[in-house]
Formats: structure tokens, sequence, C-alpha cells
């Protein structure tokens, strides 16, 4: 495929406003494109104006190599901030391609297909492929679950996403390393630049803490049940229980992280409330998994319920995304490796991502499946002036076909 229309197709994908939901017109757009070039499509409704896409190239009866992204993107923040109006308008200026999504992750969606494409075209290529592009994955990764719940990976037997894995500079890369979000460990190069492979990222358990009271006049708030106190005497709880969370370790992705992100509680200054909430984000490692974690939280409010009737708290589930993790040893993170330095001359970086990408989702249906995060992004994704190279666009193309060709070789 020319240079010209490997960014056409990129600027193509950016102007569909795509912020939490319209998913449809990227499907739509990408099945047209996969159907041009004779790759067989399905399209997966989520809901209205929302749908999956899985394209597939199967030379073989072996499981297949699978390529993964996301269609959605962020809000622009400030459309008026952006320069040269860029949020939906991509602009090409000074070697960057700027536009909400050229980062996370359109970028590396287009350069998938386009390695599909190329690798279909290409006589010598005997592999089998898989590539998923999914909805609602900044809210809550909801296509890949779909698709996950429905079978679709259960015949990956290794995945690419393709998520920002660049950062702009090496500086960056060591600020990154010395504020303690990545870990560089071993087996690794001393030498690096600004490219490097998530081999690695947490999980997540977030869920809501609900307690019941009930209301009186702030005259007699013995005749009440104040929910907000009650439900301080659990977060109280909850935080010798992050202690013991927080003794585990893993070698690349560090320690759990717990936060209290929203708290609520009442709606007049002179009446004890009856209801109030909290809402816990609770990063995951391997070591300390998703499942036994939920299972201690139910059991701490069972406790503290028995203990006292007057405590009437309740725990509500809202996601539960598995840590990600491949052994820095693996075959596969070898060869991912090896396709970068073929690429950029210089050897890579394997390190745990600092978020969460679709393969959370995937991981938990198919626990033997091995993940890396590899894509042309960098740390300007969610941001004003969100902006991709246009060199480690085109490179991150051949990267992936690489990857691809040594898988099968």
């Amino acid at each position: 495929m020319e240079k010209s229309e490997r960014l056409q197709i990129l600027d193509e994908l950016i102007k569909f406003n795509t912020v939490n939901g319209n998913e449809e017109v990227v499907a739509n757009y990408l099945k047209d494109l996969f159907e041009k070039h004779g790759i067989q499509t399905e399209l997966v409704k989520y809901d209205k104006g929302r749908y999956n896409l899985i394209a597939t190239v199967k030379n073989t009866d072996s499981p297949f190599l699978g390529f993964t992204g996301h269609e959605d993107v962020v809000a622009p923040v400030d459309e008026s901030k952006w320069n040269y109006n860029a949020a939906f308008n991509p602009k090409h200026i000074d070697g960057k391609i700027f536009g909400r999504g050229t980062s996370d992750m359109k970028g590396g969606l287009a350069g998938m297909a386009i390695a599909l494409i190329e690798l279909n075209e290409d006589d010598s290529f005997k592999g089998n492929i898989k590539f998923i592009a999914t909805v609602g994955e900044e809210i809550g990764e909801f296509g890949a679950k779909q698709l996950s719940d429905a079978g679709y990976a259960d015949d990956l037997k290794a995945l690419i996403v393709g998520e920002p894995s660049n950062s702009t500079s090496k500086l960056v890369t060591d600020k990154l390393a010395g504020s303690g979000l990545i870990r560089i460990t071993q087996p690794n190069p001393t030498v690096y630049g600004r490219h490097s492979v998530f081999c690695a990222h947490k999980g997540s358990v977030t869920y809501k803490v609900i307690s019941h009271g009930k209301a009186a006049h702030s005259s007699m708030p013995e005749v009440g049940i104040n929910a907000l106190d009650n439900l301080i005497t659990y977060y109280n709880k909850q935080k010798e229980y992050f202690g013991k969370l927080q003794d585990a370790d893993d070698d690349v992705l560090g320690k759990t992280k717990p936060s209290v992100t929203v708290f609520k509680s009442g709606d007049q200054e002179n009446t004890i409330p009856d209801y109030a909430e909290m809402t816990v984000k609770i990063r995951t490692i391997p070591e300390y998994n998703n499942d036994q974690i939920i299972a201690e939280l139910k059991d701490l409010i069972k406790t503290i319920n028995d203990a006292d009737p007057r405590m009437n708290l309740e725990f509500d589930l809202e996601s539960s995304n598995w840590p990600v993790k491949t052994d820095l040893n693996s075959k596969f993170l070898q060869m991912a490796r090896d396709a970068y330095k073929e690429v950029w001359t210089q050897d890579a970086l394997a390190v745990g991502a600092p978020g969460g990408t679709d393969a959370s989702q995937f991981v938990e249906a198919n626990h033997d499946l091995e993940v890396i995060v590899a894509g042309p992004g960098n740390e300007s994704a969610h941001q004003i002036n969100e902006f991709v190279f246009e060199d480690d666009y085109l490179k991150f193309i051949e990267i992936y076909k690489l990857i691809a060709q040594k898988y099968f070789a």
C-alpha cells in the first residue's frame, strides 16, 4: 500500500467522532476496507450505533494471532483550545499528526488494519490473524467483554494490543521510571530509547459501598440512623484492609493500588442522611487476584453488618478487569523486541503499562493468552492537541507485519 493511502486511512478514522459511542461508523469503514481487499469480516452489535468488528485471515488449522484495538475515543476536553482546529480535523505538521485518537488509539487501529491487508496480499505468509475492533473500551471495556463472553478469544494463542506504548523522548521514559510508574526490570537492555513494548498491565476492581440508614431531624439524631456515620465506620475498616492488600508486590507491575474516588451523602443540612455511598477503584496485580479481593470485601461487609444491627451496608461491583502479564523471557515477547530492533535499530524496553486495556477481558476468558501492548502513540493520549509521530505510525505497520511473520515462521 502506498504511503499516501496509509496516511489517508488514519485521517478518515480520526474524522469520525466516536466519543463514547457511534463506533458503527468506524466498524463500517473498516468492513468496507477489508472486503475491498478480500478479507472476511463480521459485525457484532453491542447497541444502537455501536458495532464491534472481527476480520480474519486463515491459512492453516493452527490457532490465531490476534490484533486488537478500540474504535472509541475520549472527549476532546475543549475543542476551542486545540491548535489548528484539529480535534476531528486531522492536521499533519512538522512530522506529527494531530487529532483526537491519533495516539489512543486510531493510529494503532489503522496500523494493524493495514498490516492485516498487506499480510493477506503476501503469498509467502501462511499464518492466521484475527483482527478485533471493539466498542466502549474507554468507559468500561464493554465490547471486549461482550466478545470474550461470546468466545471470540477462545482460539487466540497470542495477542497484540495496538494501544500507545511509546513516549515522545527517552527523557520521558526515564521520568516515568524515576516516578515509579514503570519498572525497568531484568532482562532489559541498559541502553534504550523511547520505544517500549508493554508486557503487562494492572487490572482493576471498581465497586460501590452503599450505606442505608434512617432519616431524622438533625435536632433528634437518636431516632434516625446516620448512613454517613456508618459508611465512615466501614471506610476505616477498609483502610486497614488496604494495608494488607499493599503487602503484595509484582516485579514488573509493583504494588496493588487502592483509591477511594467518590464519596456522596446527604441532601439537606438539618436532616440526618439515610443514604451514603463511596466509589472505589483498586488497581490489581496477578499476585492478589480480582476474585480474591472481591470475596474478601464481601466478607468484610458481612462481618460489619453482622456485628451491629444498625449497619446496613451493601456491596455493588461495577467492573472487574483482570491484570495482564506475559513473562519477560517469553518467545512471543522476544519476537516483538526483535521486530522493534529491526525497524528502530535499537533495543526496546519491555515494561508494565501504567493503564489498562481490553486485554483484561480477553485474558479472563482465555487464561493461556500471551499479550503484548505495542502501538505508535505516546503520553499525549487524552490530552488537548493529542498527536502521533507520522514516522511512528508508518513504522508500526512494519512492526506488526514482522511480529506476525516471525510468529508463524
